[in-house]
């Protein structure tokens, strides 16, 4: 049984989760703007961060990485066809898609997880938790605001595909790696993550002598800062929280990447977002300090 104790470290871990890949943004501007495509991007991202752990955790904790066949199996389906495939339906949304919404369609992730919790475990929907969702959803429309548009149906399935992919992958995490040390299992899911993303992405990659040192300095920032941290608090959040809890605190992403574009880009929030964001922290703030819940479901 979780402790209270368990419980707000889990709920810390999971909002620096959050902070931590409200960074992609920043990473990913400066690396766009340096030259790179999303495919290198995105490989060279999951490579570095892999080709870390491996000479950490080999170097301080040699026995830590051997594990079981079978716990190894589902950690390359997780990185395959979780990350890694993730990834690329969400960046194909993005091609047909304004970027206000992909980025509504990928948070549809925790209405996502919170229903296949009710359909495949005995996770049981109460008024607080649809309240708490219904909030944050507006709150997130008017934080995200721009404009809303469909140039590609093609598009608009992959981004459904995208969330649907992502709320699989941290209910099946929360399940299958609470007794595995949480740099382990990113290892491991980084790494098969990495291996499908190259693979994919193989036409575009360069010889890594063509990478600049300033190419290379981000690609450590989003490998360290927005990868191996965000993914092990990740993991570690979901051995003292249940997926539906995650995946709402996960909801301050957004207002992070919003947060972050304010502070180093210099872009300005208008009022809508500023009330979005309160709205969302409102939403989280009451599902954190609830005591008592009533059924409905």
């Amino acid at each position: 049984m979780k402790t209270t104790n368990q419980y707000f470290i889990g709920m810390i871990e999971a909002s620096l989760t959050a902070f931590c890949f409200g960074l992609l943004g920043v990473f990913g501007k400066l690396a766009f703007k340096s030259g790179f495509t999303v495919g290198q991007l995105l490989s060279y991202r999951f490579l570095v961060a892999s080709l870390f752990l491996w000479i950490l955790l080999l170097s301080f904790r040699r026995k830590s990485v051997l594990l079981p066949a079978k716990q190894i199996g589902i950690f390359a389906l997780l990185g395959v066809c979780g990350y890694g495939l993730m990834s690329i339906t969400y960046l194909y949304s993005i091609k047909g898609l304004s970027l206000t919404m992909a980025s509504l369609i990928l948070y549809t992730y925790p209405f996502w997880v919170t229903l296949f919790s009710c359909i495949f475990t005995k996770h049981k929907l109460t008024k607080h938790e649809v309240g708490s969702l219904l909030l944050a959803a507006f709150g997130l429309v008017l934080l995200l605001g721009g404009q809303i548009k469909v140039h590609e149906m093609t598009a608009a399935i992959a981004g459904i595909a995208s969330a649907i992919i992502y709320a699989f992958y941290i209910m099946i995490s929360g399940k299958v790696q609470n007794r595995v040390n949480p740099l382990v299992s990113s290892m491991y899911i980084i790494t098969f993550g990495a291996l499908s993303l190259l693979l994919f992405y193989r036409s575009e990659l360069k010889v890594m002598g063509d990478i600049t040192m300033n190419q290379m300095m981000i690609i450590a920032g989003i490998a360290m800062i927005s990868t191996v941290l965000p993914l092990t608090l990740e993991l570690s959040a979901l051995q003292k929280i249940k997926s539906t809890e995650f995946s709402l605190i996960m909801m301050l992403e957004p207002i992070s990447a919003v947060l972050w574009g304010a502070f180093i880009f210099n872009e300005k929030m208008e009022l809508q977002q500023i009330i979005g964001a309160l709205i969302i922290l409102t939403a989280l703030l009451t599902r954190m300090f609830r005591k008592q819940e009533f059924v409905v479901m």
